[in-house]
């Protein structure tokens, strides 16, 4: 899914960008938190970072594009599955309180964590996940990581692990039957510890604005900008169409 990424054996090499220095504190940071939801970062290798391998499997869909549901495969659509990426999303959270980053040039928020804030990954979804046993083990490309609020990134993992979408998508997914929402959310928010489930419904309206001020920072042209705007703008609107029962469900 990301071009230019090569593995030779237990190491994988991919491209550096601007934002490469300030990942790498967070990751060795990890490493040291003892936190293995992450790879280990081993080096650099001319223009390009050396990662360690994860094995297993990724829920990447290569033909998703804005305005469709990406294809999930069987085990990532399990509620087994979806506690799993919570409970792995808290630890990450936890974790993260600790780290006092030194470097601060984020590839889309290029400052320091506010006192709400920590640095975290900034793109969590099954394209980012590696299974195993249909089990979340891991996080890779962690290109996005910079601050955040917990809660919204909480969120934005919301939209795409459990996922939430209207029912032709679902099923575009790979969901059939459409499952029931409020429940999957429900399960998700549960197994991340929230004690206040209402409190992710502002928070799934301000990642999606905070996902369109990313587009100005992606290398696309005009007419793929315009494309994810659109698909965000959607996705707001359904927001609007179903937030009142959704909340009453939680």
């Amino acid at each position: 899914m990301t071009r230019g990424v090569v593995r030779r054996g237990g190491r994988v090499l991919r491209p550096q960008g601007s934002w490469s220095a300030s990942v790498h504190e967070y990751l060795r940071y990890l490493e040291s938190a003892g936190f293995d939801g992450a790879p280990r970062l081993l080096g650099v290798e001319g223009d390009r970072e050396v990662l360690t391998y994860l094995e297993g499997a990724v829920a990447a869909d290569p033909a998703w594009e804005p305005g469709r549901g990406a294809r999930l495969p069987d085990h990532a659509r399990t509620e087994e599955a979806l506690a799993g990426a919570a409970r792995l999303i808290r630890r990450l959270h936890d974790v993260s309180r600790g780290f006092v980053p030194r470097e601060a040039g984020y590839r889309f928020d290029p400052h320091p964590p506010g006192p709400a804030q920590v640095v975290s990954h900034g793109d969590l979804g099954p394209w980012n996940t590696v299974y195993r046993d249909g089990v979340p083990v891991a996080f890779i490309d962690w290109d996005a990581a910079g601050p955040v609020e917990p809660l919204v990134e909480l969120a934005s993992a919301a939209w795409a692990f459990v996922p939430l979408a209207p029912p032709v998508r679902l099923r575009e997914s790979g969901f059939d039957p459409v499952p029931d929402l409020p429940a999957r959310l429900r399960i998700f928010l549960d197994a991340y510890g929230l004690a206040d489930r209402k409190a992710i419904l502002p928070a799934l309206r301000r990642c999606r604005l905070a996902e369109a001020a990313r587009v100005a920072y992606a290398p696309v042209g005009p007419a793929e900008a315009a494309a994810s705007l659109e698909f965000l703008a959607r996705e707001l609107r359904w927001l609007q169409e179903v937030g009142d029962g959704l909340g009453r469900a939680l």
